[in-house]
């Protein structure tokens, strides 16, 4: 398994590396095209030099069979040619040489030359002579001779419709290419020292990370033993507090979540364990011939459906908590799931003398969601008002924005202050309460579906009405 601060380090590393390569392939390629550009700039200039000498404005070769070419022809075009490009000069200087057919050396006058400038000319003729054919077409050639790099570049002197010359140009560029050598070693010496930099800064902002990520890793060990009173810790870096904030309130959340599964487990002991005291007993008291069998047959039935109910429930929340319960979403009309609901209450509804009305609007109105758990609410929440109801239980709907509204009132006595707030929790029972849970479970399944359950008291305190709100 690759460990984060070995790959943060590479990349850093190479990041780095990788942006001074760029800028120093950059670097060269720009400087490169520079000298090259300058170089190709002022031979040609000196090519328009040589034009301007040997065209009708300023003639040099005057050559017939009677007057040949002479030395002092030659030594004209050469003080001309000098003299234009002392005055011309741009930033690099160019310097030429006259050759003839015969590859003879006619300019400059190899003995007025200084020992260096002697080499340099010997040289590059040498080195045209033996490369004419990489001249044709006036291409600019660059030629390396010694520890000196040039440009080099020639033109044709015409004399006669027989007799040309060659004018080999060549501009210096090796001070050029020194410096950017010089430049390059300063670029190495810093991608060496940077590298270096890199290296150690990385390393210890690695081992920074290293220790805050093994901080909350041991902090994430302390949560999953149970210990959900322990801190996190302040750390250097916004992201790590915002991890650790994160983590505390998840560790607050499992305490809380643990919490409730502790009571709920004690409170369902508590639900279950009247049932089967109840059953134990009246079981004991039929063996013992001490109660009515009969008598004791329906308690013990009672009890039993009792507490399968309960285990029922107790089921449904358990499925609900795991997220297994998944939704079935399906389309379907309001109006005849309010009167399916109905329905299946009419007879207990009937036998404690309880009218159950309907107020509707004529249109029905098309649902999007799970018809079973809006089914199972509905029917929790009826159960319930039906134990607290006086004569009547009224059910209507209406369309609200992108939601429908279902109410559910009763002509009860309403809810008591104390128990409207704690309505919806698990295990709460009112004064008439079966399980604590029918509630619960309808609140969990509303907010499931995406909409929300509510209770209040009738403003002329006759009755409690319970509103349930659906997406559409």
């Amino acid at each position: 398994m690759k460990s984060f601060r070995k790959i943060l380090v590479r990349n850093f590393v190479g990041t780095t590396f990788a942006i001074l390569l760029i800028v120093y392939i950059l670097f060269n390629a720009l400087t490169n095209n520079f000298i090259s550009t300058e170089a190709q700039r002022e031979l040609n200039r000196s090519i328009s030099d040589v034009e301007y000498i040997i065209g009708a404005e300023a003639p040099v070769f005057i050559v017939s069979s009677d007057f040949p070419l002479t030395v002092r022809m030659v030594d004209d075009f050469w003080v001309q040619w000098n003299q234009i490009r002392t005055i011309q000069h741009l930033m690099m200087n160019t310097d030429g040489i006259i050759i003839n057919e015969n590859n003879e050396l006619l300019a400059p006058d190899l003995s007025r030359l200084s020992e260096s400038v002697f080499t340099e000319i010997v040289l590059l003729s040498n080195y045209y002579v033996e490369n004419r054919a990489s001249f044709e077409y006036g291409a600019m050639v660059r030629v390396s001779e010694g520890e000196n790099t040039y440009y080099m570049r020639t033109t044709r002197l015409p004399v006669t419709s027989d007799i040309s010359l060659s004018f080999v140009m060549y501009t210096d560029i090796t001070s050029a290419i020194t410096f950017m050598g010089n430049i390059n070693l300063t670029l190495g010496v810093l991608l060496v020292i940077s590298g270096i930099i890199t290296i150690l800064l990385s390393i210890l902002m690695s081992s920074n990370l290293q220790k805050a990520v093994m901080r909350l890793c041991k902090y994430a060990e302390v949560i999953g033993h149970g210990k959900f009173d322990g801190e996190a810790g302040a750390f250097e870096y916004k992201e790590f507090n915002d991890l650790a904030q994160s983590m505390e309130s998840m560790s607050n959340m499992l305490n809380t979540y643990e919490q409730n599964q502790r009571q709920f487990f004690q409170n369902v002991s508590h639900e279950l364990r009247t049932p089967l005291m109840s059953i134990q007993g009246y079981a004991e008291g039929i063996l013992t011939d001490v109660l009515n069998k009969n008598e004791a047959s329906e308690v013990i039935l009672s009890e039993s459906e009792r507490m399968e109910h309960l285990v029922s429930q107790v089921l449904y929340v358990s499925r609900m908590d795991s997220g297994v319960d998944a939704l079935d979403i399906t389309s379907f009309g309001i109006k005849n799931l309010l009167y399916d609901c109905a329905g299946r209450i009419q007879i207990l509804a009937g036998k404690r003398n309880i009218e159950i009305a309907f107020e509707f609007p004529q249109s029905d109105i098309e649902l999007k969601t799970d018809e079973s758990k809006l089914q199972r609410v509905i029917d929790n929440i009826l159960s319930n008002g039906i134990r607290y109801a006086e004569s009547k239980i009224t059910i209507g709907y209406s369309a609200c924005a992108e939601d429908i509204e279902i109410s559910i009132t009763d002509d009860g006595a309403g809810i008591e202050p104390t128990d409207l707030p704690h309505l919806f929790e698990r295990f709460y029972k009112g004064k008439k309460g079966n399980s604590g849970l029918g509630l619960a479970i309808s609140k969990d399944v509303i907010e499931k579906l995406g909409g929300n359950i509510r209770a209040e008291n009738l403003t002329n305190g006759s009755g409690a009405r319970f509103i349930i709100t659906v997406p559409i």
